[in-house]
């Protein structure tokens, strides 16, 4: 029975492998780069409809709530492709 002696660039030459792995790395760090987006847009948005109510006017306290019920929508909408092309 032959044996196989085992280089230390073998697995330099498991290219197959080290792509994998790459890939993998990479979609993680893409999953917490947009986990890390949507918590900074949460707590933009949060700390923008605490100043608008600090105002005490109605109408400001409005338009902010609009502009933070938009900012979130499209953030999820983002959000959500990046998820979608991260799993591809």
């Amino acid at each position: 029975m032959a044996t196989t002696t085992k280089t230390p660039f073998a697995d330099f030459y498991n290219v197959e492998e080290a792509v994998q792995r790459w890939t993998e790395a990479t979609r993680k760090a893409g999953q917490d780069y947009v986990d890390l987006y949507d918590k900074t847009v949460d707590q933009i948005t949060e700390l923008e409809v605490k100043a608008a109510a600090a105002t005490k006017l109605p109408l400001v306290t409005q338009l902010v709530d609009t502009h933070v019920t938009l900012t979130r929508e499209v953030a999820g909408v983002y959000s959500t492709a990046a998820r979608d092309l991260l799993k591809a």
